[in-house]
């Protein structure tokens, strides 16, 4: 009997594939939105908790530059927003793939409040300035930890226990 005819097996082999290439654009994405939405947050929290106020407009005309530097209010809520949808939809995508995501987001988010009260910072800029980069950072260590992780498995050249289950049964 061959392998390469069996249904059950083939099946098998097309979900146990790693993603291609075009798998990850998603989670990049999701992670360069969180950064760049990270940056605003950041900047509007450090202006309003220290009165600071960085002069860069030129002209009349509003420069990219001075929205990043002095977020408007708008500019910080349409930010949250979309850092919570880029957070949230990754989680719920990556969940069933990363057993460990919870443990990981737990540890950066512990890390930051204990860091934060070291430092001495306030509780908004704890949870609007450093709470948003520990979560970029834990999507990341998440994201490339999964990658890491699954490049060993198919490259210690040992077949896994489902491979083996799979040829017993054929």
């Amino acid at each position: 009997m061959s392998l390469s005819k069996c249904t059950s097996y083939q099946k098998f082999q097309e979900t146990s594939r790693p993603p291609s290439v075009c798998g990850w654009v998603p989670e990049t994405l999701e992670i360069g939105l969180g950064v760049a939405c990270s940056v605003v947050t950041w900047r509007f929290t450090v202006q309003t908790e220290t009165t600071e106020r960085w002069e860069y407009v030129v002209s009349e005309h509003v420069v990219l530059g001075d929205l990043v530097l002095n977020p408007p209010p708008e500019l910080m809520l349409v930010s949250c927003l979309v850092f919570g949808c880029c957070v949230s939809s990754f989680v719920h995508r990556r969940q069933a793939q990363d057993a460990f995501q919870f443990a990981v987001y737990a540890v950066f988010i512990t890390a930051t409040v204990i860091s934060g009260y070291g430092l001495e910072a306030s509780a908004n800029l704890i949870l609007l300035g450093y709470a948003p980069w520990a979560m970029c950072a834990a999507m990341a260590i998440s994201l490339s930890g999964h990658a890491l992780y699954r490049r060993q498995r198919t490259q210690s050249g040992k077949r896994s226990r489902d491979d083996r289950k799979v040829l017993l049964f054929v």
